[in-house]
C-alpha cells in the first residue's frame, strides 16, 4: 500500500490536477483559456523534469503506462484507455478550435524603468539623483518631520483615498471600477521595493506618463503635477511610507528595511494585550482622525469629500445595529463589525486586516466615550426574530404586497431607491439622502443575508428616514418583505469582476430600435463599474450610479447597443418629476449617456487612453441626451470625437450614421444606439466579427448637476462580435486529431506488446 501512495505517477497526477484546479477555478479573476493551457503547459514539463531526474524514478514512473499498453492480459483497461484519450484529444482540439469569448491577455510591466529626467512644475528633474528634499529639512521623529508627514496625510485623504483606500491596500471605495486595480503600499513589493524618485514621477506624470510596456491606456492614475504643489507631494509620500511602515528603497536597502520592519514591529500591541488611554488615541489618529476627526465629530480634513459624510461620535447616533429601535445604542459587537468589515460603498474600510482586536476593543470604547455614554448602563434589548420564516413562492408574494404598501414610495416599485412619494429625503443634520438600490447588494451596508435585512426592517436606520416597522408589521410580515427584498437583486444583472467582455449577438432581420423591444432578451447582459470622475479638475467626488449594464445586437449591416443605468431621479430640466427632487443651490442638467469607441481596432495590446483617448489613438463618443422642458428641447443623439483630454469632444457637424432613442422607467434609463457596422467616414470604426474592439461608457446624473467632465465612466472593457461558426473546420480538425492521437496509441501499443511478447518468448 505504501509503495503505491508513493509511486510517482500517481503524485504526478495529482499534482498537476491540484494545479489546474488552483488555476482554473480557485484564482479570480478567472484565467483566460489561453494563459491557462500556457500555465498548464509550464506546469506539466515541470512534474515530468522532476519524475525523470534519474532512470530509476523514471523507470518506475513509465512501468504502469508500459503494462497498461502491452500487457496482455489488460486489453479491456486498453480499449478503455484509447477511447478517453481519443475523446480527450477531441474535446481538447474542439475548445481550442472553436471561436473563443474569453478576453484578450493583457501583459504589463507592474513596475515599468522609470526614465532617466521628468519636466514637471516648469523644471527637469534627474531621477538617478532626485532625493525627497523633506528630509533634508526636519530628522526623521523630530516635530517638525510629524507635521510634515500630517499635512500629507491630510493631503492623501482628500486626493488619494477613493482609489488606494483608508487602509492603502489598494481598496479604496471606487478602486472596483478601475483596471490595473490601484496600487497596494501595504505590500511589500510596492512601494518597499522602490525609491522615493520613482514615487515622485509616477504621482506627478500619473497614467499618460507611462511607457508603453505600463499599458498608460489602462491605468487612471492622475496626472497630480496639474492639481498638486510639489511639497505637497513629497509630503504624500512621506506620508505614504510612515503610514505602512516601509522605508525607501536605496543603497543600505537590506539595512533600512529591517529598520523599518522592526520598528513597525515593535509599534504592534502583542496580541491579547489590553491598551492604556494613550496607545488607544495614539491608534486613533493614526487611523481615524482623518476622516472621522481629532474630537471624534465627523470633521476630519477629508469629510468634505466624502458622501456620505463620516460618522459624528460625539452624537452617539448609530446606523447599523441589532438592538430595539426604541434602544439609543448598539452593542458592542454591532460597532466591532463596523469596524473590521467597514460598509461598502462609502470611504469606511474593513480594519481586521489591519487592527488587532485589543486595538479595535480600544476603539470602541473611545467612540463610547466621544458620546459620553461610556458610564452610562445600558440594558440593550436585541431585536426579537421570533419564528424564522423560510423563503418560498408564498412568502415572497405576501412579502411583495407588503412591500408595495410599506416601502415602495422610498425603494420604488423594482427597488430602484427611486422616490415615488415626492419626498425630499434628508438625515438628522439636513444633508440630502437617497433610498439605497436593493437590485445592489454589493453596496449594501452591514446588511448581508435575509436576517440582516429582517433587522433593518424592524430597528431601521438611526438618524434616516428609514423607520422602524416593529409596531406596524408582525414578525412574519418583518420576515416575508425580507424574503421578498432577497430577490430584488434579480431584477440587475450584477457586477462580474471576472467579465470583461460584451458579447454582441448575431440576430436575422431587422435590430431593435426601442428600448422595450422583446428582442433584447436575446442578448445577454454584462454589468460594468462606473465611478465618478476624480481624474482631473473639475472632479465629482459622489455619484449615485454606479454601475452600467449593456447589450449588442447586429446582423449584416448593422449593430444596436443598450445602454441601462439606474437612475433615482427624472433628470429632464422643468418636468414636474424634475422639480420635486432638484437639489437646493445645484443647478440641474439633462441626464446622458455615452459609448466610446476607438477609431481603429487595435492590432497590438495598445489601446487610446480610456478618457477621450489620445493624439495617436483617437475616439468615437456615441452620446445621447435627455430632452428638457424649460427651456423646451428635443432629445439629442450626436457623434463626437475627442483625441485627448486636454480638449473638449467634437460635435461631428453634418449627417451622421449614429441614431439613439432613451426611456426612463421605474428608476432606469434604457438608451439604444444604433450604427451601420461600416461607414464611408474614415473618422469611424468599422466594425468587423470576431475582433475584440475596446469599448467604454459614462453618464452624467442631471439631479447632481453633472455636466462636461463631472461625469461617472467606465475604463475600457471588450465588444466582440460572435463570429459564424465554421462547423466543417471545427469538426474536421476535431476528427482529424482524434484520429491521429488514437493510431498513434494504437502504433504504442503494438510496440508495446511486441516487447512483452519477445520478453515471453527468451
Amino acid at each position: 500500500m505504501n509503495r503505491f501512495l508513493t509511486h510517482p505517477l500517481l503524485w504526478s497526477v495529482i499534482v498537476t490536477a491540484a494545479l489546474y484546479g488552483i488555476f482554473g477555478h480557485l484564482l479570480q479573476p478567472p484565467l483566460p483559456q489561453s494563459l491557462l493551457i500556457q500555465y498548464m503547459v509550464i506546469c506539466v514539463i515541470g512534474v515530468f523534469m522532476v519524475v525523470s531526474f534519474n532512470d530509476a524514478t523514471a523507470k518506475r514512473a513509465a512501468d504502469p503506462v508500459r503494462a497498461l499498453l502491452g500487457h496482455p492480459k489488460l486489453l479491456a483497461l486498453r480499449l478503455v484507455a484509447l477511447v478517453l484519450v481519443v475523446g480527450g484529444v477531441s474535446a481538447f482540439t474542439f475548445t481550442m478550435v472553436k471561436p473563443s469569448l474569453d478576453s484578450p491577455v493583457e501583459l504589463r510591466t507592474v513596475h515599468p524603468a522609470p526614465p532617466s529626467n521628468i519636466r514637471v512644475y516648469g523644471k527637469s528633474y534627474d531621477l538617478l539623483k532626485l532625493e525627497n528634499p523633506l528630509c533634508q529639512e526636519a530628522e526623521k521623529g523630530s516635530e517638525e518631520f510629524a507635521e510634515m508627514v500630517n499635512e500629507g496625510g491630510e493631503l492623501y485623504y482628500k486626493n488619494c483615498i477613493y482609489c488606494h483606500g483608508d487602509l492603502l491596500d489598494g481598496k479604496g471605495h471606487f478602486g472596483e471600477g478601475f483596471n490595473p486595480r490601484p496600487a497596494n503600499f501595504q505590500d511589500v513589493g510596492t512601494i518597499a521595493q522602490l525609491q522615493e524618485s520613482y514615487l515622485f514621477w509616477r504621482i506627478t506624470t500619473g497614467g499618460p506618463g507611462l511607457p508603453r510596456e505600463g499599458a498608460p491606456w489602462a491605468s487612471a492614475m492622475p496626472v497630480w503635477h496639474e492639481m498638486l504643489e510639489e511639497e505637497e507631494v513629497w509630503k504624500i509620500i512621506l506620508f505614504l511610507y510612515d503610514y505602512t511602515g516601509h522605508v525607501p528603497r536605496s543603497w543600505e536597502l537590506e539595512t533600512s528595511n529591517e529598520k523599518g520592519e522592526a520598528e513597525a514591529e515593535a509599534d504592534k500591541p502583542a496580541a491579547g494585550d489590553e491598551l492604556d488611554d494613550e496607545a488607544i488615541e495614539a491608534v486613533y489618529m493614526r487611523r481615524c482622525a482623518h476622516c472621522h476627526g481629532e474630537d471624534g465629530d465627523g470633521l476630519g480634513p477629508a469629510a468634505e469629500f466624502m458622501y456620505p459624510k463620516p460618522r459624528d461620535f460625539t452624537l452617539g447616533s448609530f446606523k447599523y445595529k441589532t438592538t430595539h429601535a426604541d434602544d439609543e445604542f448598539p452593542t458592542d459587537d454591532d460597532l466591532r463589525l463596523t469596524i473590521r468589515e467597514g460598509l461598502p460603498g462609502t470611504s469606511m474600510p474593513g480594519w481586521k486586516t489591519l487592527l488587532t482586536d485589543a486595538e479595535i476593543d480600544g476603539l470602541i470604547k473611545m467612540i463610547k466615550d466621544f458620546g459620553e455614554w461610556l458610564e452610562e448602563e445600558i440594558e440593550h434589548r436585541p431585536i426579537e426574530q421570533g419564528q424564522v420564516v423560510e423563503s418560498s413562492p408564498e412568502s415572497i408574494a405576501r412579502g411583495e404586497k407588503l412591500f408595495i404598501k410599506a416601502c415602495m414610495q422610498c425603494h420604488g416599485e423594482k427597488g430602484r431607491g427611486n422616490i415615488t412619494s415626492g419626498k425630499k429625503l434628508k438625515d438628522d443634520w439636513e444633508d440630502r439622502i437617497w433610498p439605497r438600490n436593493l437590485t445592489r447588494p454589493r453596496t449594501w451596508r452591514a446588511t448581508a443575508t435575509v436576517a440582516d435585512v429582517f433587522n433593518r426592517i424592524s430597528t431601521g436606520i438611526r438618524s434616516t428616514p428609514m423607520p422602524e416597522h416593529t409596531t406596524v408589521m408582525s414578525e412574519q410580515d418583518r420576515w416575508d418583505v425580507a424574503n421578498y427584498v432577497m430577490t430584488l437583486r434579480d431584477n440587475a444583472v450584477q457586477v462580474d469582476p471576472g467579465n470583461t467582455v460584451l458579447r454582441a449577438v448575431r440576430v436575422d432581420g431587422d435590430l431593435p430600435d426601442k428600448p422595450d423591444d422583446p428582442a433584447w432578451e436575446a442578448a445577454p447582459a454584462t454589468s460594468f463599474p462606473m465611478v465618478p470622475n476624480i481624474i482631473r479638475d473639475p472632479r465629482l467626488y459622489n455619484a449615485l450610479n454606479d454601475t452600467v449594464s449593456v447589450r449588442a445586437l447586429f446582423n449584416d449591416n448593422d449593430i444596436a447597443i443598450r445602454v441601462d443605468v439606474d437612475d433615482r431621479t427624472y433628470s429632464v430640466p422643468g418636468d414636474k418629476l424634475e422639480l420635486q427632487y432638484r437639489i437646493k443651490d445645484s443647478e440641474p442638467t439633462r441626464d446622458a449617456v455615452a459609448v466610446q469607441l476607438p477609431i481603429e481596432i487595435p492590432t497590438t495590446s495598445e489601446k487610446p487612453w480610456f478618457r477621450h483617448g489620445d493624439k495617436k489613438h483617437p475616439v468615437n463618443m456615441w452620446y445621447w441626451r435627455a430632452p428638457s422642458v424649460e427651456p423646451e428641447e428635443p432629445a439629442a443623439a450626436m457623434m463626437l470625437d475627442a483625441s485627448g483630454p486636454d480638449a473638449a469632444p467634437r460635435p461631428r457637424q453634418g449627417e451622421t450614421a449614429l441614431a439613439a432613442e432613451g426611456a426612463w422607467k421605474q428608476g432606469q434609463w434604457q438608451v439604444v444606439f444604433r450604427r451601420p457596422l461600416a461607414t464611408e467616414d474614415a473618422a469611424d470604426l468599422q466594425f468587423a466579427e470576431g475582433r475584440y474592439i475596446p469599448i467604454a461608457f459614462a453618464n452624467w446624473d442631471g439631479v447632481n448637476g453633472e455636466a462636461g467632465s463631472r461625469h461617472s465612466f467606465t475604463t475600457w472593457y471588450w465588444l466582440i462580435l460572435e463570429p459564424r461558426e465554421n462547423l466543417m473546420a471545427q469538426y474536421g480538425m476535431t476528427g482529424a486529431s482524434g484520429v491521429v492521437v488514437g493510431l498513434l496509441f494504437l502504433g504504442a501499443a503494438r510496440r508495446q506488446r511486441r516487447r512483452y511478447e519477445e520478453e515471453e518468448a527468451n
